[in-house]
């Protein structure tokens, strides 16, 4: 079997617990990264630095630890800071609270070995709802007790099973339905619609036909990887500012066209969506409708045809998104004002042209951020 490297890049801004969380999996792997690159937007930075050099990279020296200031506060320039420092064969592309399992690394690298022709662009673990347990010398130091942010992440998992065995009652019912039908009406991969309105489709290699994998149309940005080679090809759209929603959805359909996307169902990955640092439901749901249609505006071969679909999407998301406010009881209806907003202002984005775009969207997006952050 070849033998492949990995590479972890890591992207974060004022997340420093979590962070240090997601660094203990990764470096713990059965399959160590040959290195790891931390890029960090948070102002005191350097802070962080010192301790995570100190505490967790000098248990594993053989690791090429990178741990740097970000030149941007952007997620999607932020990563590719990173893949530029990367030599590795593979880049992992994970956020900052997702955990990755012992053998999550080796599990996917497997895959890789095995496609010695690159036809496999990209792979994504499989999403677990519990994160894995502590790496052993932790355990050792923290007598077998959980940090807080997964202790904390397992009671409320706990709380969630225990109501529903003993709580089922008429009103989480109607709930659990309501939810079930929103989630059904738009799929998963309706959220972005594709450059050429059309996922490419590929035969699975005949080398990968006996692993535990199944082409893919997109991949999760929480646990990403690709080949160098592709990322070398394709990079993530720097005119998107902060949390770049749709960062990852860009970059996979691209990747998409030059390759296959799997996903592992052997390698296990825990997403633990915490939400410290993250921006409000408004601005993120807001982004998510403003940075499609720019995207598309720097991409897609139709914006005619792209507008027609858009608008369609955009007035399921209003009901779908009403929908969970209510369910999620925010009485404000953060996330049906950001449908409403992308309504407001999607058409004055795609009637700029794309040198317009970049001289003009970044300042928007920041005025939209600082006034609803």
């Amino acid at each position: 079997m070849t033998q492949i490297n990995w590479a972890l890049v890591i992207p974060t801004y004022k997340r420093e617990a979590v962070l240090e969380q997601c660094l203990r999996f990764a470096a713990a792997q059965t399959l160590p990264p040959k290195e790891i690159i931390v890029v960090d937007a948070s102002p005191y930075w350097e802070k962080t630095q010192k301790r995570i050099m100190h505490e967790l990279a000098a248990k594993y020296p053989a690791i090429d630890w990178q741990y740097v200031q970000a030149k941007r506060l952007s997620s999607a320039a932020q990563r590719n800071q990173g893949i530029t420092l990367a030599t590795a064969d593979i880049v992992f592309l994970i956020d900052d609270d997702s955990f990755m399992y012992p053998d999550c690394a080796e599990e996917v690298i497997r895959i890789y070995a095995q496609d010695t022709e690159h036809k496999v662009a990209g792979i994504m673990p499989k999403l677990e709802a519990l994160p894995p347990p502590q790496p052993a010398a932790q355990n050792a130091q923290t007598n077998h007790e959980p940090p807080p942010l997964l202790k904390k992440r397992l009671n409320k998992l706990s709380r969630f099973k225990f109501f529903y065995r003993k709580n089922l009652n008429l009103e989480k019912i109607i709930q659990v339905k309501l939810r079930g039908f929103a989630k059904r009406l738009i799929k998963d991969d309706d959220i972005f619609i594709p450059y050429d309105f059309t996922f490419p489709k590929y035969s699975l290699p005949e080398t990968l036909k006996k692993m535990a994998v199944h082409p893919v149309s997109m991949i999760h940005g929480a646990r990403m990887s690709y080949r160098k080679e592709i990322l070398a090809e394709v990079h993530f759209e720097e005119a998107l500012e902060r949390y770049a929603v749709n960062e990852d959805n860009d970059v996979c359909y691209r990747a998409s066209r030059l390759g296959l996307l799997l996903h592992a169902l052997n390698a296990r990955i825990c997403h633990a969506h915490v939400s410290e640092g993250r921006l409000t439901h408004f601005t993120t749901t807001a982004l998510w409708g403003l940075n499609q249609a720019v995207l598309h505006r720097f991409h897609s071969p139709d914006i005619v045809r792209f507008k027609t679909v858009f608008l369609k999407l955009l007035w399921q998301r209003l009901f779908t998104q009403t929908i969970k406010d209510i369910l999620d009881r925010r009485w404000t209806l953060p996330s049906t004002r950001g449908i409403w907003f992308v309504l407001r202002h999607y058409e004055e984005i795609l009637s700029k042209t794309p040198e317009e775009l970049r001289a003009w969207y970044p300042q928007f997006q920041q005025t939209l951020i600082v006034e609803k952050v």
